[in-house]
């Protein structure tokens, strides 16, 4: 027990302890309890109204802000209409002032073609009574001849044309019917002749035809020109205000083939796959300084087709042509060598190739024929200085070696540095600096590639399904970057990019059957909003852009609707036009807009003008020379790619003013700048305008005979295009043993310095010691050699000169040794660098 008792009492002690803790945390408590109900009645008492006023102040001040920038916004679009307003209002002037002129003009030409009526209605009166009394002179004067020697059918001349007599006259004698019956029957065969004006009518023709007034081919697939129902004149539309009086003189209107241009025959060309395969049948027409050439079937002249199977024009700088040797041609065989000859043009600018033609002739007179005129039309050309009208030179866009080139069916200009090919394989972006490939997503069989510059976006048509993905200027640095697709576009057959809204806001349509997406590119994730739906009249085939409105082509017409609104959609060509007839079954290849108020609607069989309405603008229609693939347009040029050429056309003056002979050229872009060509070395070829200041990229130079190879980095999607290592010793050594490639190994002097002049007849110089560089660097100096009347003495590389000598920017003659030369200045020795400059990189 007394053990135990401290114990209790310390436990007692704890329990007092508690005991009182727990009092203090209960006052505690309580104060604080006291202190927060004050609090909280304080701000009973003192309401809600100032952070009510601080919200409605923030909500205010935001709501203030919206209709200022909407306000700014209205102005902004006030400004804009007011400014389209008043250059419509000056237009409108502009129109007015014209419509008046036009209208005086008229007046007076109202005036002029009365006066000119009357004049011609005189003179026709006169002449009438000058014929009457001419044509009764005449009937006695036969009447008494057929009495004295028998009858006489004909009168030669009258006016100065040949009239055949009717033999009612005679006939009418004989028959002892009143002479005057006689008279009346011959006056009414005599007035079906008089000069009146033709019908014409458009007409296809099945055969190459002329026309009558200018004597030059009928180009064209349909349509050609126009033919006169009543004599059978046949000219061009343009020739219709030259034309001759109907009817016409029955030895013009021998249109049979090719008749009267300026030289025509049949002879026969290589086959397509070369003259060892041997000859095909061809019906050639030299005209308007172009050689024309027309597929024939064998024995069926006839039936030659109105496409044109090759076209050389005559005004090409490297024009010519010659007989052949037996080296030339040498799976001929030895009897028609004599008798085949070559006729030669341009092809690439860079590198310089040529195209040929081979002609083999029916005997070697018909090729010496054929040799000697056109060498005499050539000849002719040149000294009339007919201008080369082409507008396009063609160079080669990247190294033939590339194993995708072959394969490639798309291709677009990202930058001035790269270019992208869509292949069977996928996407592949190369840049033209470094030769490194890069292949981007998963894409595969891509077929169309677009580029926005605006939205810096390429969209890819690819796939099976033909779905459509969107890559960012970002993503095609990443190879993995899978791109954005589009998910609506399944099945897709067309794709167009423009720009609307006055050129701000990029846009995306895509055609999937019969339907049409129109969608917004933007700078966000996804990068494209749906803003239009459209649905088509037929299976749409081409899709185009054209300010802020989607022109939209299907078989045998083309449909025009406003992006902006809801608006209906323009029927082209409008179908009251007698054209809307002739376009039935044609495939709708492209709309290209000439101005605001004026379209041209491209077809597989012709080209034509219409207006903002769907009618004609414009008589002239643009005729294909060949069945066309497709049609690509770069402001004012119209390119038609065929199997076998691109024709050119000027959009502006309706005009045919280029042909590109090129075998199985097939565009990669929708502008034609890039195209593929050729069948055993298939080229990728730049387009380039001759008016343009620069090309759209940087171009590199190409050869032949490239030995680079497209080697696998160690990324599986990097590429390397570059010689190996084998490769380029070779070269080197070829380059060595060639003394005109050897000095091609070194480089020229920089940064020269000219330090004195020594000539024959001046004494010995002596030179001035030139300061040691303490570095290890050797000061490069180099003795000039003697030309002539002198030498320089020079000194290369940053070295300083020394004080008194002048500088001078005078070129030295290169080191020729890639070996260390000595050379001894004053009495004290000087090394000389020579340095060796090498495509491969650093000397040996």
């Amino acid at each position: 027990k007394a053990a135990s008792a401290p114990h209790w009492e310390m436990q007692i002690a704890n329990i007092l302890q508690w005991v009182s803790d727990e009092k203090e945390s209960r006052d505690y408590l309580q104060a604080v309890a006291a202190r927060m109900s004050e609090e909280v009645e304080a701000l009973k008492q003192t309401g809600d109204s100032l952070w009510k006023a601080r919200r409605l102040q923030k909500v205010d001040a935001s709501a203030r802000l919206e209709l200022q920038s909407a306000l700014e916004a209205e102005i902004r679009a006030k400004q804009g209409v007011q400014e389209e307003l008043d250059k419509l209002k000056v237009a409108h002037l502009a129109v007015e002032r014209q419509l008046q002129e036009a209208e005086k003009q008229n007046r007076m030409l109202r005036v002029e073609l009365e006066k000119v009526k009357g004049e011609l209605k005189a003179r026709s009166l006169e002449g009438k009574s000058h014929t009457l009394l001419y044509l009764i002179y005449t009937c006695f004067y036969l009447f008494f001849l057929h009495i004295l020697n028998g009858p006489v059918y004909s009168i030669k001349h009258l006016y100065g044309g040949k009239i055949l007599l009717s033999v009612r006259l005679c006939d009418a004698v004989k028959r002892g019917e009143s002479f005057l019956w006689g008279i009346d029957a011959w006056l009414n065969t005599v007035m079906l002749f008089q000069p009146k004006s033709h019908s014409f009518k458009i007409q296809s023709f099945s055969s190459p035809t002329k026309c009558m007034r200018c004597a030059s081919l009928l180009v064209g697939l349909v349509r050609q020109g126009l033919a006169c129902e009543a004599c059978g004149f046949v000219c061009h539309v343009s020739c219709v205000g030259e034309a001759t009086t109907c009817p016409t003189p029955s030895e013009q209107l021998q249109t049979t083939l090719g008749v009267n241009p300026t030289f025509d025959g049949t002879g026969w060309v290589p086959k397509p796959s070369g003259v060892k395969k041997g000859w095909q049948r061809a019906f050639a027409i030299v005209s308007d300084f172009k050689i024309f050439l027309f597929d024939v079937p064998e024995g069926k002249l006839s039936q030659c087709d109105v496409g044109v199977m090759h076209v050389t024009d005559m005004r090409d700088e490297q024009f010519s042509v010659a007989p052949v040797l037996a080296s030339d041609v040498i799976h001929a065989s030895s009897k028609d060598v004599p008798c085949i000859f070559r006729v030669t043009a341009s092809q690439l600018h860079s590198p310089h190739t040529t195209s040929s033609m081979l002609f083999l002739a029916d005997s070697e007179a018909e090729m010496r024929k054929w040799v000697q005129v056109l060498t005499e039309l050539h000849r002719v050309l040149k000294e009339s200085r007919q201008h080369d009208r082409a507008v396009y030179i063609l160079k080669e866009a990247y190294d033939n070696g590339l194993p995708l080139v072959p394969h490639a069916l798309a291709a677009a200009i990202i930058d001035r540095e790269r270019i992208a090919l869509g292949t069977e394989d996928g996407l592949f972006l190369i840049n033209l600096q470094t030769n490194d490939v890069l292949q981007v997503g998963d894409c595969r069989r891509v077929q169309l590639l677009l580029v926005s510059p605006q939205a810096q976006l390429l969209a890819v048509l690819c796939g099976k399904n033909h779905s459509v993905r969107l890559f960012s200027w970002a993503e095609l640095e990443t190879p993995e970057a899978p791109g954005s697709k589009v998910a609506e576009a399944k099945g897709c057959q067309a794709v167009a990019v423009g720009l609307i809204c006055r050129g701000t806001t990029p846009v995306l349509c895509v055609a999937c059957k019969h339907q049409v997406l129109c969608f917004q590119l933007t700078a966000t994730r996804p990068p494209h909003r749906r803003i239009r739906e459209i649905q088509a009249p037929g299976y749409v085939q081409c899709l185009d852009v054209l300010g802020d409105r989607l022109c939209v082509g299907y078989p045998s017409g083309f449909s025009l609707y406003p992006l902006l609104n809801e608006g209906p959609p323009v029927c082209l060509p409008h179908p009251e036009d007698p054209r809307a007839k002739a376009t039935r079954q044609m495939e709708a290849l492209k709309a290209v807009e000439v101005s605001l108020n004026e379209l041209i609607l491209c077809f597989s069989g012709f080209g034509f003008y219409v207006d903002g309405q769907g009618r004609s603008s414009r008589p002239q229609e643009l005729m294909w020379p060949a069945p066309p693939l497709s049609c690509c347009y770069t402001a004012p040029y119209l390119s038609v790619f065929s199997e076998n050429a691109v024709d050119v056309f000027n959009v502006r003056k309706a005009e045919w003013i280029q042909t590109i002979p090129l075998k199985k050229v097939r565009a990669l872009n929708p502008e034609g700048s890039l195209c593929t060509f050729g069948s055993e070395k298939v080229r990728l070829t730049y387009l380039r305008n001759k008016a343009a200041g620069k090309d759209e990229f940087d171009v590199p130079q190409t050869t032949d005979n490239s030995r680079r190879h497209l080697v696998r980095t160690r990324h599986k999607r990097r590429f390397s295009f570059r010689i190996s290592e084998e490769e380029r010793q070779q070269q080197r050594r070829e380059m060595m043993r060639n003394p005109a490639l050897r000095s091609k190994l070194i480089s020229g002097p920089s940064n020269f310095n000219h330090v004195v002049h020594v000539g024959l007849s001046e004494k010995q110089h002596r030179l001035q010691e030139l300061p040691v560089v303490s570095s290890g660097r050797s000061s490069h100096v180099r003795a000039g050699s003697r030309r002539g009347a002198g030498a320089s003495l020079g000194v290369c590389d940053a070295d300083p000169v020394a004080p008194g000598v002048s500088r001078h920017s005078s070129l030295a003659r290169p080191p020729c040794s890639k070996h260390r030369t000595r050379q001894m200045l004053s009495g004290s020795s000087r090394e000389l660098s020579c340095h060796l400059w090498s495509p491969w990189g650093p000397a040996f």
